[in-house]
């Protein structure tokens, strides 16, 4: 059967492509035993992330076998206690919520839990970044059950 001369104008199927999710957070700069490996041990991990958008930070209530710190830093240096944002985090079994709003530092003693963190709101881009006492982070190393 010979194509039809119009059939071109016929779009069966149409895929319509979802527009690119804007990113919450881009990554900024961190440290890690990977990129310690030529220069030997250290016994610590961190990361910095910049914020963008509202999100859940991907970690779930966990805690760990040695101390970490959380930090909320503010991009504006004419303000640097301004967060630009809002943030709710858990502490503790009870998961006690605190809100930051300006720029801050959370001492997590071993073993206190943590998570989630909600970033709330986002007036303008800030920092979020960990510090952990141990030299990796992630799939389960340091966390406790």
């Amino acid at each position: 059967m010979a194509k039809a001369k119009y059939q071109k104008y016929v779009l069966k199927e149409p895929r319509v492509s979802l527009p690119p999710k804007k990113p919450t957070s881009v990554p900024t700069f961190g440290l890690s035993e990977e990129l310690m490996s030529g220069i030997g041990k250290f016994d610590c991990n961190f990361n910095f992330v910049g914020i963008l958008a509202p999100h859940v930070l991907a970690d779930p209530p966990h805690k760990h076998d040695c101390d970490e710190l959380l930090f909320f830093i503010s991009t504006d240096p004419e303000n640097t206690t301004d967060l630009g944002g809002e943030v709710e985090i858990a502490l503790g079994e009870e998961w006690e919520k605190h809100v930051i709003t300006t720029s801050a530092i959370i001492c997590l003693p071993k073993g206190l839990q943590h998570c989630p963190v909600y970033v709330r709101k986002v007036d303008r881009p800030f920092y979020f970044g960990h510090l952990l006492l141990a030299a990796k982070y992630g799939s389960n190393a340091n966390i406790l059950g």
